[in-house]
């Protein structure tokens, strides 16, 4: 959106262009092979382009990138808000190849629209000082920095005055919110605050860490009807010995009481999580933990990682790394788990009633519009509201994990 506001014309990745940003990832080993696989195809797009490696990977390993030929600029996170004026100086000839400095404040970036400027995510959070010993975040991203409670307020309504009906809060460790500043104002104010200044546009969280679900952010969460009952709480392992091996700072009973809380507080709440298989060490024992875990909590959402060795992280020195076979038959083995509670989860739903986002025509079902509703299920609805529009339905079925349902 920055190089659209100055001008430029915006074109698919696969097509010919002057200048190719790729935003990279360094989260894992297979993110940074990608995030090299796109540079080097946007050289061969077109030999004569400028082309850009941005965010973490620059932050976090730039001297990888300094030795690919087919990159033009590198630059890190800290200066994505100037990123065009300093494209364009680069085309130029003036200032530095590589420019990379650790982040000193919260930058405030365009928000990111959804499905057609129905939904839009708006980062408030950056930074991360957790240090898991898996994780090249904290030093990709920096410092713990928040976004004003009034600018956050500000953008909210703004949103909903272009016609947005929802607004993802995003963060890297979005539950870190305030905390640089003492926690004077955390994300339970925040969510209360928006939550009032936006009417009836849903606000739905991405993302919170077990340790930091506080009491106070659940009330927030259950006085305000439109915020949605959807919690994605990373897991990453269900194994007390993996996740003291991870640098996590709570137990699989921590987990399970803070699961057992929210479900006894919120009418049929939707839970999704990260999982990493194949952690160094991890024995089959320790997999089964995490697997019992998995079930007894009935996700409706699983995300599932093999674990990836990051230089520089104390993870990657472990000894009895786990082998990648080993890895992909456990990945496996919870995906197709995640996908039985998916059709699970979708069947409690039927005979329910849901506030559904009409968001575009059904590719599925003939007459029907898609969307998600407040749990974060796609549903599809026979229904003539027009897209952007937020109805109620009663489900009435399930295919595969997605729901069907009509307008009541």
């Amino acid at each position: 959106m920055l190089f659209e506001q100055s001008g430029f014309e915006i074109v698919d990745f696969k097509n010919k262009a002057d200048v190719y940003v790729v935003n990279t990832c360094t989260v894992t080993h297979l993110g940074s092979r990608k995030s090299r696989q796109l540079l080097r195809q946007a050289r061969r797009r077109n030999p004569r382009a400028f082309v850009v490696a941005a965010g973490c990977y620059p932050q976090a390993a730039s001297e990888e990138l300094v030795d690919m030929e087919e990159v033009d600029f590198i630059v890190g996170n800290s200066h994505k808000t100037e990123l065009v004026d300093l494209v364009q100086q680069a085309m130029a000839g003036q200032g530095n190849r590589v420019i990379i400095d650790d982040p000193e404040e919260f930058q405030d970036l365009p928000v990111s629209i959804m499905t057609a400027r129905h939904r839009a995510t708006m980062k408030i959070q950056e930074g991360c000082q957790r240090f898991c010993t898996y994780c090249i975040v904290p030093k990709a991203r920096g410092r713990l920095r928040s976004m004003p409670l009034d600018s956050i307020v500000a953008k909210g309504r703004e949103l909903v005055e272009m016609g947005f009906k929802e607004i993802v809060l995003t963060g890297i460790n979005l539950t870190s919110y305030g905390k640089e500043d003492g926690g004077k104002v955390d994300l339970a104010t925040v969510v209360s605050t928006l939550a009032s200044a936006v009417g009836e546009a849903r606000i739905r969280i991405s993302s919170v860490e077990p340790t930091d679900f506080t009491p106070a952010l659940a009330t927030a969460i259950a006085a305000n009807a439109n915020v949605c009952k959807d919690f994605h709480i990373p897991l990453q392992s269900g194994s007390n010995t993996v996740l003291q091996r991870m640098g996590r700072k709570y137990s699989r009973e921590d987990y399970l009481n803070l699961v057992a809380q929210l479900k006894e507080q919120f009418d049929m709440p939707s839970f999704s999580t990260d999982v990493i298989v194949g952690f160094p060490g991890e024995s089959q024992a320790e997999f089964e933990e995490t697997r019992d875990l998995v079930g007894e909590v009935g996700f409706c959402r699983l995300h599932v990682f093999r674990y990836s060795p990051r230089p520089g992280t104390p993870a990657a020195n472990y000894k009895d790394q786990v082998s990648s076979q080993t890895a992909s038959q456990r990945s496996h083995h919870l995906i197709d788990l995640g996908k039985e509670m998916a059709r699970q989860f979708a069947q409690q739903m039927v005979g329910r009633e849901e506030i559904l986002l009409v968001e575009e025509d059904s590719p599925l079902m003939s007459g029907h519009k898609v969307g998600y509703g407040q749990r974060y299920m796609r549903i599809h609805c026979s229904t003539q509201a027009e897209a952007g529009a937020l109805v109620r339905v009663k489900i009435t079925g399930q295919s595969q994990g997605e729901l069907v349902a009509v307008q009541v």
